[in-house]
Parts: C-alpha cells; sequence; structure tokens
C-alpha cells in the first residue's frame, strides 16, 4: 500500500509539472493566450510588459498602435515613460510601450525616485514601487524617498520605512530629514523641538549616542558639538572622533588636529583617546611619516606612532622635499636631515634653499654651493651667488661674471667677461644680455642663448621677455616692442609703447597710449 500510494504521489506531481510546462510552452506556439491575458483587467501593465518581453507575441509598434485594447481604453499622445493623466480617471504610469503601470488611479503621481513613485489619493501620500505595487498605503502628508530608506511625514511627527514599505522607525513627534540648515548631509537628523539631532544613518538605523546640539561640514567632513566640546562623523554617521575638543582642524587622511584649553594633540579616526596628548603649543604633519610638535618655543619631531624621534630643542624644523628630508635649525645654523636615519650632514648653513629638480642651493661663510637629493655636496659652497635650478641648470654668478651649471655641478657656460646677465632657463633658451660697445647711450643689448652659451638670438635688442609663449617672446628695439619667434624671426613688428606676454593666442599692447588686443600675427581683436 505504501509503495502504491508513494508512486500515485510521484504520478500527480509529474502531471502537474507537465501541465505547467504545456502551459508556459504553449504562447511561444499560439499567441491567442497572449492577447487574452494582455486584454484581463487582473494583470497590471508591468506584468503585462514581462508577459511582452517574453513571448513577444507582436512588434512593439503593433503594441504601441493597439495598447488601448490593453489599457481600458487608453492610448497615450506620446509614448515618453512616466506620469500621465488619463482622463475622467486620475493620473497613473505608462511605459515605453504605452502600457499603464497600475489598475488604480491617482490624484497625483510624481515621477519615480530612487525605484520608488509617490502617489497622492484621498489627499494623503503613499508610495508605489516600479512593478506597480503600492509599498506605502496612502496614510501620510508627504514622503521622501532616499536612496534606501522613506521618510514617512504626517503632521508634526515623522517615521522611516525601508524601501520595500516595512516601518524601521514609527511616527514620533520629531523631525527627520538630511537637510542641516540648507546643507545636504549623507545621513539623516532627527531634530528635536529644541534644535538637538541624533543621527540616523543612510539604512534608517539610530545611532545611539547622546543628542549633539549643531553641526557643521566642509569638504565631507562632519563636525558635531554637544555640551560645546566638538567631535567628528564619517558619511554613515558614525561618531569617529568624540566630542571632547574645544576645536577639530583636519590634518591629514585619518588623523585630526585636537584642540582643549590652550593646547594641542592628534587624534586618529576611530580612537577613544588622542594619538598624541593634548600637551603641544602646535602639532601638525611633517612628512608623511612623521608629526611636528611645538613646546615651549622649541620644536622636535614624532613618528606616526607618536613615538619621538627629535626632542622639542630647535628654533625651526619643516619639511624640505622627498623622501623623509627636512630642515632643522637653531641661531642661525640649519641642516639637511633624513627622518630615516636622523644623521647630520658633514656641514651646517646658514640658509637652506627650497628644494628645486632634484637640487638644492645652500649658503655658508664661503658662499654658495649645491646638495643633491641625498644630501651630498654637487658644488661645494665658493660663489657669490646661485640661483635656483631650472629646466635642468643653474645660473652661477662670481666676481660680477655669470656662468651656468648643470646637475652635476659641471659648467656647460663658463665664467666670461661676454654675458653681463643670463636669465633662469626656460626649456633650452634664455635672455641673456651683453654689454653694449658701439652705442653708450644703450648699456646692455638682448639676445637668447643655448645652455652651452651658443647664440640663438642676436643681441640685438634693448629688452626682452624672460621666455616664450605661444612661441612668441616680445622684444624692444629702437625704443619699441614687438615679438619674435625662436629663430629670430620677427612676427609682429615693433610698433608698441609696452607688450604683455602671450595667453591662449592673444596679449595685450599698448599702440599710442590705446590698450588693444591682437593675435599671434598682430591683428587687432575686438
Amino acid at each position: 500500500m505504501k509503495k502504491s500510494h508513494h508512486k500515485l504521489l510521484i504520478f500527480l506531481a509529474g502531471g502537474i509539472f507537465l501541465l505547467c510546462l504545456l502551459l508556459f510552452l504553449t504562447p511561444f506556439l499560439w499567441k491567442n493566450p497572449v492577447f487574452l491575458l494582455l486584454k484581463s483587467d487582473k494583470l497590471n501593465g508591468y506584468q503585462k510588459a514581462r508577459l511582452i518581453a517574453l513571448y513577444k507575441p507582436a512588434p512593439g509598434r503593433t503594441i504601441r498602435e493597439y495598447v488601448h485594447l490593453y489599457n481600458g481604453g487608453y492610448k497615450p499622445v506620446d509614448f515618453a515613460p512616466g506620469p500621465v493623466y488619463v482622463p475622467e480617471k486620475g493620473y497613473n504610469y505608462q511605459d515605453s510601450l504605452g502600457l499603464l503601470l497600475t489598475l488604480d488611479f491617482y490624484q497625483e503621481a510624481l515621477p519615480f525616485r530612487n525605484g520608488l513613485g509617490r502617489i497622492r489619493q484621498n489627499t494623503y501620500y503613499g508610495m508605489l514601487n516600479d512593478r506597480g505595487r503600492l509599498i506605502i498605503p496612502s496614510l501620510y502628508d508627504t514622503l521622501v524617498p532616499l536612496p534606501e530608506v522613506v521618510v514617512l511625514v504626517r503632521g508634526s511627527e515623522y517615521g522611516l520605512a525601508n524601501r520595500h514599505g516595512n516601518i524601521i522607525i514609527p511616527l514620533l513627534p520629531r523631525r527627520i530629514s538630511n537637510i542641516y540648515h540648507g546643507r545636504a548631509l549623507p545621513f539623516l537628523l532627527a531634530v528635536q523641538s529644541d534644535g538637538s539631532f541624533s543621527v540616523i544613518d543612510g539604512k534608517g538605523i539610530e545611532k545611539k549616542a547622546q543628542p549633539y546640539d549643531s553641526l557643521d561640514s566642509g569638504n565631507n567632513i562632519f563636525y558635531v558639538c554637544r555640551d560645546a566640546k566638538w567631535g567628528v562623523l564619517d558619511e554613515e554617521g558614525n561618531e569617529i572622533i568624540p566630542t571632547l575638543y574645544d576645536h577639530i582642524d583636519v590634518c591629514d587622511g585619518d588623523y585630526y588636529i585636537a584642540s582643549k584649553g590652550g593646547f594641542k594633540g592628534i587624534h586618529r579616526k576611530g580612537q577613544a583617546v588622542p594619538l598624541i596628548p593634548l600637551v603641544y603649543d602646535k602639532v601638525d604633519v611633517c612628512t608623511p611619516s612623521t608629526f611636528i610638535i611645538l613646546q615651549n618655543g622649541h620644536y622636535g619631531l614624532l613618528d606616526r606612532k607618536a613615538s619621538s624621534l627629535i626632542e622639542p630643542v630647535h628654533d625651526t624644523i619643516y619639511f624640505h622635499h622627498p623622501q623623509e628630508w627636512i630642515v632643522t635649525g637653531d641661531h642661525g645654523r640649519y641642516a639637511l636631515r633624513n627622518t630615516r636615519k636622523l644623521e647630520y650632514p658633514t656641514e651646517f648653513y646658514d640658509w637652506i634653499g627650497p628644494w628645486r629638480e632634484g637640487m638644492t642651493v645652500v649658503r655658508n661663510e664661503k658662499g654658495y654651493g649645491v646638495l643633491s637629493s641625498e644630501g651630498k655636496t654637487v658644488v661645494p659652497p665658493q660663489y657669490d651667488s646661485i640661483r635656483n635650478y631650472s629646466s635642468g641648470v643653474a645660473i652661477v654668478i662670481h666676481n660680477r661674471q655669470y656662468g651656468v651649471i648643470d646637475r652635476n655641478g659641471l659648467f656647460t657656460v663658463p665664467f666670461s667677461l661676454r654675458l653681463v646677465d643670463i636669465y633662469d632657463f626656460q626649456g633650452d633658451m634664455a635672455l641673456s644680455a651683453q654689454f653694449n660697445m658701439m652705442d653708450a647711450r644703450i648699456k646692455k643689448q638682448f639676445g637668447f642663448i643655448d645652455k652651452k652659451g651658443n647664440t640663438l638670438v642676436p643681441f640685438l635688442y634693448q629688452d626682452g621677455h624672460r621666455e616664450f609663449s605661444n612661441g612668441l617672446a616680445g622684444m624692444k628695439f629702437n625704443g619699441l616692442w614687438g615679438f619674435i619667434n625662436k629663430q629670430g624671426e620677427m612676427i609682429i613688428p615693433f610698433l608698441y609703447d609696452s607688450v604683455s606676454v602671450f595667453s591662449l593666442g592673444m596679449a595685450h599692447v599698448d599702440y599710442k597710449g590705446q590698450i588693444i588686443t591682437i593675435d599671434n600675427h598682430g591683428r587687432t581683436i575686438k
């Protein structure tokens, strides 16, 4: 008996499966059942659209032509998806085929937002999903759809529902919004009548922290205040710096400068206690792996774990160049040091210049010299002046003579009496000057040289721009200005009392007291 009963169940299950399979496959071969279903008032537009997509009973243009047969007589004027008004019935939504989404009609239907559409029935609002299902009944004065939740509003009470219509936070007499003093926030605030607020994350979970009094934001940093003490929230509304401080500033990445009682320290986000205690007059980032501190007028250095690298005994400490090079100074004597080793170089200097193109100009009692990126001496201090490197070379001045050195400290243009001025190189050219031996009224004549001192543009001019812009440089000849190219050819005649550099193909010139704009062919631009 048991075996026969078991066989009967298998037979029935198999029969039901075959029947379902037959019902599913038949419309692929015989379209009439599909059209009957499309005319049914038991299916909404979403379900009908699924049938059409599955069985393809007719081309899209044919469906649009006869869509009134499937819409209770309504045929749209155009087929733009979205809210539509159906005469004598009310508002609904249509798809690109003109199918109405729901069997019901509404007093108002707003465009879908985040997959949800707000509708109004009997003066109250509800919410549809894009399948035409009413997930939030029409019971509310207004609804605000957000990416993962919907704010419910009825009278002075606010609540939250998720995207499936399930109530997360019931209606309570407080305002829920992601707007604070006109600023949009990535999380929600539940604001009490006295202005204090708690934080609700994007999924509708209310944080258990005590309410805050105020909020300020900038650059996606959210500062919150409670009892006149400040902290920081992340974009999820989590408290990453506790509300314990008089003031908080962004420091670097995950680090914040916290101030309290006139002293400062460093707080790392997500930690309950400061990384660097609030005992310093100043703290800040020095290098990618260190912090600088100021205590009792002297500077020191800590690593990113707040361990001491240099005690606060220096007059100055500052970042100089990658990787991890700093300058420390005491009583007018400066040293270039690396935070990974911290040993001193062989010399101290009266002045250490900025790092340019991997080189640093320095000065001591012997004169100016040059250091490499590793702090090694490339040019021993000995010259009257060395300018910062530009285009791979630096201008050296000694005993009123000019020369040019490369990154190895070798002279590409030796000292001579020929050149009485060399400006910084811009690319492979530099404006230079020679004494004018022909006319005592004009002391210098200007032209351009290359990095070996060869003349590229003859020394014919009374003055000139330091570099070419848009391929042209302004030069002064016989008391008037014009423009030449890098080959020294005159492109714009010498007609002007003064000229600006070219920018975006235009320059401003003074022509007999009138300021006009010209293009790079000298034509006036109106």
